[in-house]
């Protein structure tokens, strides 16, 4: 009998999507194992009429109105990988096509960075079934150029996207993020808080713990309970269960405040 020889596969280091071991370029991020970018050959073959047609049937059923069709019509097109990435890049650059939520969802479930650009449009300039989708596309990529994007979106009155953009960004180790998440442990929408308080915990930076000193004092109990697990993931206590706490929290505080003075007045 036959035994077929798994693939062996490794992580790539910038984007961390597994390829296989012999790959020098990740497919995916489309750098080399220096991080230098490469240019890839990601063009289409002509594709027969039969190809045509299921391609076009695909896209129009991204815009069903029926969520199972459209949820399996997005499968089928990201299937199709990198091929088909230019001409849903050209698809979604205008806005006056139907189904285009669905094409953001299929750029980013094939995660090729050419898309960013396209996608950083949609989330600031669709209607709002859009900006959500090309939200969520957008994070698929986990790239440091995303960031400024889902900071802008994380100031636009939304829950259910502030909730996400919350999540997403204590995957970051970015000093930018905790004003952002502090302002978002605040949001009168407890689970966009809960969120909020959780993701400064996830990002692992002790700087975060004065945020979480405030947000503990919620008196939500929802939201106190995400702050004070943070608060122990990064080695404190929760406010008011010792004297050393308080100091701590005044030691960083101070802190914060001198940095603050020393750039004002140097």
């Amino acid at each position: 009998m036959a035994h077929t020889k798994a693939m062996i596969l490794k992580p790539c280091p910038y984007c961390h999507k597994d390829i296989p071991r012999g790959m020098t370029v990740c497919p995916y991020c489309h750098r080399n194992e220096a991080g230098q970018p490469v240019q890839m050959d990601t063009a289409a073959p002509s594709p027969e009429p039969t190809n045509g047609k299921f391609f076009d049937q695909d896209l129009a059923e991204l815009a069903s109105e029926d969520p199972f069709v459209k949820e399996q019509a997005t499968i089928r097109m990201a299937q199709k990988g990198f091929g088909v990435v230019q001409a849903l890049i050209s698809i979604l650059g205008d806005q006056a096509k139907p189904g285009l939520a669905g094409v953001a969802k299929v750029l980013g479930r094939i995660g090729d960075r050419r898309a960013i650009g396209v996608l950083t449009q949609a989330a600031k300039l669709g209607d709002e079934e859009l900006r959500t989708a090309a939200v969520w596309a957008l994070a698929q990529f986990h790239e440091p150029e995303i960031l400024p994007a889902l900071l802008s979106e994380s100031e636009r009155p939304h829950p259910v996207i502030q909730g996400f953009i919350a999540h997403v960004l204590g995957t970051y180790q970015d000093a930018r993020i905790i004003p952002a998440l502090d302002k978002l442990a605040h949001h009168p929408n407890r689970e966009v808080a809960f969120h909020a308080a959780y993701a400064m915990g996830e990002m692992g930076d002790p700087r975060a713990i004065s945020a979480l000193c405030r947000a503990y004092r919620r008196r939500d109990p929802m939201v106190r309970a995400a702050a004070s697990a943070s608060l122990r993931r990064l080695g404190a206590s929760p406010p008011g269960s010792s004297f050393r706490w308080w100091i701590l929290c005044g030691g960083v505080m101070a802190a914060m405040v001198a940095v603050f003075l020393f750039h004002v007045y140097r």
